[in-house]
């Protein structure tokens, strides 16, 4: 579902929902209008009114919930991708402190190489949710070689080893979050069960404009499940639609690095 909710824009899926909870209302309707006379459908209207509104209730209790859990796992998702940025900006720091400007021109643009496969190569990772090896990993790993062993030259001092080590650390670690975050997902039973409850509350609201020659009220209804299952869908994923999570902090670092050296302290 990932992939096909990446390639279709929002207002088609809100489209899409739209006319199929139009189906099922009207099929509904239809079914009602067949099959009983005019006392029962009255009394069948009646009914299906009560429990219409238990019904409609208990999907947006759901909707709620769901959106509220897609939320936060955006949330999280662009919280690690600032802690990556933070991450990159404090390696380039040390780097940029480097007594020896040979090594930390060259350790830089390996750096640089990563920050760029992350914001060009692993967006594309991300939307997938295929993280398992990002491909910025290649690059991280040579980065990591050569500042592992610049690390252990006899003319660093322990202390800014130490120091460089630990940047090291914390830019693979960020990393590794965003790709975690990254495979979160819409858990396929609470999708199920909206859809379910989205279903049962159109057929309700067929069965009860049984009375009405002319129901103008079923598309508005028809509407409101629609926007709010796309709604879910599309925070369901943190990366795969316009949800708010976004490299755009690690873009902003990417461009700093490429431009100006981050200033010396």
């Amino acid at each position: 579902m990932r992939q096909l909710v990446a390639a279709v824009p929002l207002f088609a899926i809100v489209g899409s929902m739209v006319l199929f909870f139009w189906a099922v209302t009207k099929s509904a309707r239809a079914f009602v209008l067949r099959r009983r006379d005019a006392e029962s459908r009255e009394a069948l209207a009646e009914q299906a009114n009560n429990l219409l509104t238990g019904v409609a209730a208990t999907f947006a209790f759901f909707v709620g919930f769901a959106i509220s859990a897609s939320w936060g796992a955006v949330t999280t998702a662009q919280t690690a991708v600032e802690r990556q940025a933070t991450a990159v900006s404090q390696m380039a720091w040390q780097l940029g402190n480097i007594g020896d400007r040979a090594q930390s021109v060259a350790l830089m643009e390996k750096l640089g190489a990563y920050v760029s496969a992350v914001t060009t190569e692993d967006r594309v990772a991300l939307i997938k949710g295929t993280s398992a090896r990002m491909p910025s990993a290649a690059a991280l790993d040579r980065f990591e070689t050569a500042l592992y062993a610049y690390a252990d030259e006899p003319t660093v001092n322990d202390r800014q080893a130490s120091a460089l080590v630990a940047a090291a650390s914390d830019v693979s670690t960020a990393g590794a979050g965003v790709a975690a975050v990254a495979n979160r997902a819409l858990p396929r039973p609470l999708f199920v069960l909206l859809m379910v409850v989205g279903v049962l509350a159109s057929i309700l609201m067929g069965i009860s404009t049984v009375t009405y020659a002319q129901p103008s009220l079923i598309f508005i209804w028809c509407l409101i499940p629609a926007v709010s299952i796309t709604t879910v869908i599309a925070l369901a994923y943190p990366f795969a639609m316009r949800s708010g999570g976004t490299t755009a902090p690690m873009q902003a670092v990417a461009e700093q690095l490429a431009g100006e050296p981050i200033p010396t302290g």
